[in-house]
């Protein structure tokens, strides 16, 4: 059977699982959502959860049940290991790409240095579109490359997604999302943006 996800390798586990990371990405989180009515929003995904710190932040302030998926079994059991307690937290192994949610499950998915890992980055575009509700909300927060770029290594790299800004928003746009917000900073040959987008 096909995978569209991979996981991570020892070194990215031990840059990603650092509570320093995992807290910059809740204060990502956090100054995204100022300003979006969440009042009604009572269901959370996000795409690639790691230990679950993110997951857990949403749970306790934003008073949602939330679902915390990563496609490596390993990060799973350490997230449910750490977060026993909360029962509005459910973390289950998902690949993004064939998400087994129903259309139409989620208020709000968060998806942070998640999509460089996914070669078939547009299909995972596609399933978040389809378990987001209308009008919800998603933010996402990944690495961009210059189109020379994805020109070069998009042909050599087979277990990495490699897009542009441009590439990756054109996807947002066809399935469905509206830009909100956009931030992006530069590092050298690629970038870093983060958006806020909104489902038609």
């Amino acid at each position: 059977m096909e995978t569209h996800e991979m996981k991570m390798t020892a070194l990215e586990k031990k840059f990603v699982n650092r509570r320093k990371k995992a807290e910059r990405n809740i204060t990502k989180i956090r100054e995204q959502l100022e300003g979006v009515d969440l009042q009604n929003m009572t269901r959370a995904l996000e795409i690639g959860c790691a230990t679950g710190l993110a997951s857990a932040f949403l749970a306790k302030q934003y008073r949602m049940e939330v679902y915390g998926t990563d496609f490596d079994p390993a990060e799973i059991e350490i997230a449910r290991q750490m977060n026993k307690e909360n029962d509005q937290l459910h973390f289950q192994i998902e690949d993004a790409a064939r998400l087994s949610f129903a259309d139409n499950s989620f208020d709000l998915i968060v998806s942070q240095n998640v999509f460089h890992h996914i070669p078939n980055w547009p299909q995972a575009v596609r399933e978040i579109a389809r378990v987001l509700k209308p009008g919800g909300y998603l933010l996402w927060l990944d690495l961009v490359f210059p189109r020379i770029i994805v020109q070069l290594f998009t042909p050599l790299v087979k277990n990495y997604g490699v897009y542009s800004q441009a590439d990756i928003q054109t996807v947002f746009a066809d399935n469905g999302f509206k830009m909100i917000r956009a931030e992006r900073k530069v590092h050298g040959l690629f970038s870093r943006c983060q958006f806020l987008l909104k489902k038609s």
